[in-house]
C-alpha cells in the first residue's frame, strides 16, 4: 500500500510529510530550495504549501522511490536535485 498517513505541514527546512512505501512509514521533508525550483516550473508566484500541493504526486513518488531504494536518512530530505527533470503538473 502506497499512501500518505498525515497532512503535510510547514517546517523550518521546507514541508514535512510522511509516506508509506510497502509496510514502511517514513518522515520526509522537501526542502525550500526544491519547492522554489518546482514553483518556477509553474511560472507564477505561489507559497510553499501551494507548490507542495501542486506537485504532491511527484514529490511523494520521489520519496517512495528513495525509501524503496534503501535511503536511511531520517527524516528523508528531498532536495532540488531530485526534481531537475520534473515537468510542470500541467505538462504531465
Amino acid at each position: 500500500m502506497n499512501s500518505t498517513s498525515m497532512r503535510p505541514c510547514l517546517a523550518d527546512g521546507g514541508i514535512f510529510f510522511k509516506v508509506n512505501a510497502g509496510f514502511t512509514e517514513r518522515e520526509c521533508i522537501i526542502s525550500r530550495n526544491a519547492l522554489a525550483h518546482l514553483g518556477r516550473l509553474r511560472g507564477r508566484s505561489m507559497d510553499l504549501m501551494n507548490i507542495y500541493n501542486a506537485f504532491e504526486t511527484k514529490i511523494h513518488g520521489v520519496a517512495r522511490r528513495l525509501v524503496i531504494a534503501g535511503e536511511s536518512a531520517s527524516p528523508l530530505i528531498l532536495g532540488a536535485a531530485y526534481f531537475i527533470d520534473v515537468a510542470s503538473p500541467a505538462e504531465s
